[in-house]
């Protein structure tokens, strides 16, 4: 792996739904992951630590919602 001295900064393929514009994804040294709007001033960061706690408990909660959804249907 390459260590990470420098801003990279990609614009997504395709606009979110119910958004005009593309978003930008910024990786910068130390951990921390921004997002903004192309051609938008604002961004919002988070630590690349909060963001996959997060990302692994949206996948758990589906999970759970899933397997619970099935124990429902059988019954």
């Amino acid at each position: 792996m390459t260590t990470l001295r420098r801003p990279i900064r990609r614009r997504c393929a395709s606009a979110e739904s119910g958004r005009r514009r593309r978003l930008v994804v910024t990786l910068y040294p130390g951990d921390v992951i921004a997002f903004r709007e192309h051609r938008g001033r604002t961004e919002w960061s988070a630590s690349l630590e909060a963001v996959y706690q997060a990302v692994v408990r949206w996948n758990v909660d589906a999970a759970r919602a899933e397997r619970r959804a099935a124990r429902r249907a059988q019954h």
